[in-house]
């Protein structure tokens, strides 16, 4: 008796293989393909794993940094959006052999504060009484006016002087403690960081303004460190709660101490 052997075969059903493609991906199509539209996302590679991923992209609108922080921005949402960051000229060397002998100087234009130039804030907003405000504490259980202007992070503030004049900056509250010069801050501690954002000590930072409108989306961004403005009760808690209000209000009204402080903070821009 002699055996034979085979091939064998399974019986499936149409919904058992829609099920098996189902969890296949789709073939990505190459560079350049006729008649594909432009895509919500973008695919991304992690070395680490070798993991295949997806960021979507942001192509304009209103700006919700709950859901759009991690997005790709297109040119044509970026095109208009940085109008208002200077300008600087800039030059940069490259080789003219191979010896890199001979170089050629090249100039080229960068965004930046010409020449290292800072905006002098005491000549363009003086000394005039704030109109308006908005700020969300460091904890967020204590916020105002942060609709009116387009305030989402905890920390942040705004203060409205009329005319187009406006700032906005962060608060932050560290273990770090500093001086203010008896409330007068004629020599104040100024850190570029902070050591961490948790304690009594409450300092604030500058990080745009605009003078010449009303539309809150065309800040010109700003480089400042955190200057001290004081010790909250010795509580991190209080801190947490009240630091933002502290920049805000002092930046905002024109008596002598806060005046002094408006100084100080204006006079920190790099």
């Amino acid at each position: 008796m002699t055996g034979a052997w085979g091939a064998s075969s399974t019986v499936t059903s149409r919904d058992y293989v829609d099920n098996a493609l189902a969890t296949k991906q789709v073939k990505i199509l190459s560079a350049g393909t006729a008649g594909t539209p432009a895509g919500e996302t973008v695919i991304t590679y992690t070395a680490s794993n070798g993991q295949i991923g997806e960021r979507a992209l942001f192509t304009g609108g209103t700006y919700d940094s709950s859901t759009d922080a991690d997005k790709l921005i297109t040119a044509a949402a970026l095109n208009g959006a940085v109008s208002n960051i200077p300008t600087t000229e800039t030059s940069k060397l490259t080789c003219m052999d191979s010896s890199c002998l001979l170089y050629n100087i090249i100039t080229q234009t960068a965004y930046g504060n010409a020449g290292g130039a800072s905006p002098d804030l005491n000549a363009l907003i003086g000394n005039v009484g704030g109109l308006g405000y908005g700020y969300i504490s460091n904890d967020g259980s204590s916020k105002d006016n942060d609709s009116t202007y387009g305030l989402t992070q905890n920390g942040t503030f705004v203060v409205d002087y009329g005319d187009g004049k406006k700032i906005s900056g962060k608060a932050q509250c560290s273990s770090q403690s500093g001086t203010n010069n008896d409330w007068t801050w004629t020599n104040p501690t100024i850190s570029s960081t902070l050591p961490d954002s948790s304690g009594q000590y409450c300092y604030c930072q500058l990080d745009g303004y605009t003078t010449n409108g009303d539309n809150w989306g065309n800040m010109t961004a700003l480089s400042a460190p955190w200057v001290f403005f004081g010790r909250e009760n010795g509580v991190a808690s209080v801190c947490a709660n009240k630091c933002v209000y502290r920049c805000e209000y002092n930046l905002l009204y024109d008596d002598s101490k806060c005046l002094a402080f408006r100084a100080a903070v204006f006079n920190s821009v790099q």
